[in-house]
């Protein structure tokens, strides 16, 4: 039924997520990023209240007042031109570095969430960008437009209860404020600015954290695959040379280790149905318990079907227990805890084999 009306209800396979990261499409939170620019910029605010960065800012303050007093009326374009410059070069020197940390962190958290990622795709020009009837499809027709939507709504919330909450704790000092000088009044509000703004941010941080789970959620969403899709795929890479010289050499690589003969020496073949597949073969007079002969996945785990199938080795599905043995090491006994079940499989397989015996 899914095939058929084309439901993309499989996971996306690795080739997949590699060609959409190839394309710049991650799963990236761009909130998380605004969260780590509003920490940055609330730590400025709050060095710029500090001494260092304060004493800074109010020196070059009051350098730029006494050398226009100096002037008294002299001043001419070239000399306020100086003037400028030195107080911008003073300023800029100051704050570069707090702009520069704040960068950094932007970057770094952006990479921590991606990795080391350069595309030109969004670049090249799209000819359905300029189209207006798709642009307005892709804002109004698409979840994440919702989504968006109402993160907005709930960050917009937690800023304002936030703020509403700040204010409303600090209201019995307002009227002590006409009674203090302006430095001082000036320096309680930074320091209302900087509490507020370091809440809002590290709420935002939360959020940032939140969000990017649900894009890397929305992300495998947006990728998700038929199965027709994914049986097309399968048959293209089927076809790849370099996928047919790959398979080759993990098939040599299975024969030239042995583990085709020990396989056919095998009790039962394991499978999950078809990524893992684990031989295991059980001798009383020998063996204290059954031993894992040989095990493999994907391409290795088809060849070791095919083989247990040329000879005759019983071959049973079950995905929990494949999947325990495929943890385990070859020649390696299994743990007292698969006993039980183990037993019940090889009691299976001695029956299938007095049924049908090996030719």
């Amino acid at each position: 039924m899914s095939e058929s009306s084309g439901e993309k209800t499989e996971q996306p396979t690795q080739k997949k997520l590699d060609d959409a990261r190839k394309k710049g499409q991650v799963a990236k939170s761009q909130d998380l990023v605004s969260a780590a620019l509003l920490v940055g910029s609330m730590g400025i605010v709050f060095l710029l209240t500090g001494n260092f960065i304060g004493g800074q800012i109010v020196g070059l303050t009051q350098k730029s007042i006494q050398q226009a007093a100096t002037f008294r009326g002299e001043l001419d374009m070239a000399t306020a031109g100086d003037v400028l410059l030195e107080g911008l070069t003073t300023l800029a020197l100051t704050l570069a570095p707090l702009f520069l940390v704040v960068f950094i962190l932007a970057a770094l958290v952006g990479y921590i969430q991606v990795g080391a990622l350069f595309s030109t795709e969004a670049l090249k020009p799209d000819m359905n960008r300029l189209n207006p009837f798709t642009a307005f499809q892709q804002k109004f027709f698409k979840s994440r437009t919702y989504i968006e939507f109402a993160k907005t709504i709930l960050k917009l919330v937690i800023a304002t209860g936030i703020a509403s909450y700040t204010i409303l704790g600090s209201r019995h000092m307002l009227p002590s404020l006409a009674r203090v000088s302006p430095a001082e009044t000036s320096q309680f509000i930074l320091a209302q600015i900087v509490e507020l703004g370091l809440a809002v941010a590290i709420c935002f941080v939360a959020l940032g954290a939140l969000d990017f789970f649900l894009q890397k959620f929305l992300h495998i969403q947006d990728l998700k695959m038929t199965k027709q899709e994914v049986k097309e795929e399968w048959k293209e890479q089927e076809g790849d040379p370099h996928i047919k010289a790959e398979r080759r050499a993990l098939h040599m690589e299975l024969l030239n280790e042995a583990s085709a003969q020990a396989v056919r020496e095998s009790d039962v073949v394991l499978v999950n149905p078809t990524h893992v597949a684990v031989a295991l073969r059980y001798d009383r007079k020998t063996m204290q318990a059954p031993q894992i002969t040989a095990k493999g996945a994907d391409l290795i785990a088809a060849q070791i079907r095919k083989v247990a199938q040329e000879a005759g080795v019983p071959i049973k599905r079950d995905v929990a227990l494949a999947r325990a043995l495929y943890e385990l090491e070859v020649n390696s006994e299994i743990p007292e805890n698969l006993y039980e079940a183990i037993a019940i499989v090889l009691r299976w397989a001695y029956t299938v084999a007095e049924t049908h015996p090996r030719s």
